[in-house]
C-alpha cells in the first residue's frame, strides 16, 4: 500500500502529480530516457552560440531532481546553474551537489522577482505538459523571455499529445485498453492537447528569434520505457487529482484501465510518439 505521502503530495500547489521517492525515481528516468533519445543536454544551436567567458549562467525552471542541471554541470564546467521549482521536496541535498548549483523554490505562475530578470544566458524547461494550460501558457513564456539576457536561448523540451498513437506487433492483439487511455492522456475529452506543437509561434509571437522545433520520434526499443513512466505518472495523478472515495470513484477506475493497459502492454501493445524540442534566441539589440 502506497504511503500518504508518496501519493497525496501538495497538491494545493496545482501540481497533479506526486513527489514521493517512487515519482522523484520516475522524474529521473524519464530524464534519462529523453537525454538517450535527444543525444544533448543542450541543443546544438546553442552550445555553438553560447559565450563561455565570463560564466554562462543557465536557469532550469521546473527542476524537480535538478538531474538536467547535474548532467549539464558535467559538460559547462564553468557555468552558473540555477534550479527553481515550486517545490523544494524533490531538491537533492545541497552537500551532495557541486558548488556551481543552486537550487531554489520559484513558481513560474506568478511574476518573477525583478533580481533574476535578464540575467540567464539559457533558460531550460522540461516536461510541463500538467503545469501548463492555454490559459497560463503566454504569461509563463513571458516570464521566461524575462529571464534571459539579451541574446540568451530557451530550450524547451516537451510531451506531444498530437504525436501519441498506439502501435501493436500484432493487429490481432487486444488493444481496447491502450486506445482509451491513450484518448484520457491527450486531453480534455480527448482532444489532443496542441500547446506544445504550436510552441514555435509562441515563441516567435513573443519576440524570440531563431526559434526551432526538432521532432524525437521513438525508436521501437524505447517504446516500453516511456510507456512505463507514462503509466506510473498516471498512476499518481488517479490518486493526487481524483476522487478516491469509493471502489466506484474515478481514482480506482482509472487504476484498473491502468492494469488492462499494462496487461496489454505486456503482449506487445503499447504508445508510440515524438517528444520535442522547441529552441528561441532573445533578441540581442531590445528595441522600445
Amino acid at each position: 500500500m502506497r504511503s500518504n505521502e508518496q501519493t497525496h503530495d501538495f497538491l494545493d500547489d496545482g501540481y497533479a502529480l506526486a513527489r514521493g521517492y517512487a515519482p522523484s525515481l520516475r522524474l529521473d528516468l524519464q530524464h534519462r530516457l529523453l537525454q538517450q533519445l535527444l543525444g544533448y543536454t543542450l541543443h546544438p544551436n546553442i552550445t555553438s552560440k553560447l559565450p563561455l567567458s565570463p560564466k554562462p549562467k543557465v536557469a532550469d525552471v521546473g527542476t524537480g531532481t535538478a538531474q538536467w542541471l547535474i548532467d549539464l554541470g558535467h559538460e559547462l564546467l564553468t557555468a552558473e546553474l540555477d534550479g527553481f521549482d515550486i517545490s523544494n521536496h524533490q531538491f537533492p541535498d545541497k552537500a551532495w551537489l557541486g558548488s556551481q548549483i543552486s537550487l531554489t523554490e520559484l513558481d513560474i505562475t506568478q511574476p518573477i522577482p525583478h533580481n533574476l530578470e535578464g540575467i540567464d544566458d539559457v533558460v531550460h524547461v522540461q516536461l510541463f505538459l500538467c503545469v501548463v494550460t492555454k490559459d497560463n501558457l503566454t504569461a509563463i513564456l513571458a516570464d521566461l523571455y524575462k529571464l534571459l539576457k539579451p541574446g540568451g536561448f530557451l530550450q524547451w523540451v516537451e510531451y506531444d499529445p498530437t504525436s501519441f498513437r498506439v502501435v501493436s506487433p500484432d493487429p490481432a492483439l487486444k488493444q481496447t485498453a491502450n486506445e482509451q487511455h491513450v484518448q484520457i492522456i491527450r486531453g480534455p475529452q480527448g482532444v489532443a492537447t496542441t500547446w506544445p506543437s504550436e510552441l514555435p509561434s509562441h515563441l516567435a509571437s513573443l519576440g524570440f528569434e531563431e526559434v526551432v522545433a526538432n521532432a524525437y520520434p521513438l525508436p521501437p526499443e524505447l517504446y516500453a520505457p516511456f510507456m512505463q513512466c507514462h503509466l506510473c505518472a498516471a498512476e499518481e495523478v488517479s490518486f493526487t487529482a481524483m476522487k478516491n472515495d469509493s471502489q466506484q470513484a474515478q481514482g480506482p477506475s482509472f487504476r484498473k484501465l491502468l492494469g488492462e493497459v499494462y496487461k496489454e502492454c505486456q503482449m506487445g501493445v503499447t504508445m508510440a510518439e515524438s517528444p520535442l524540442v522547441v529552441i528561441g534566441r532573445k533578441a540581442q539589440v531590445q528595441h522600445g
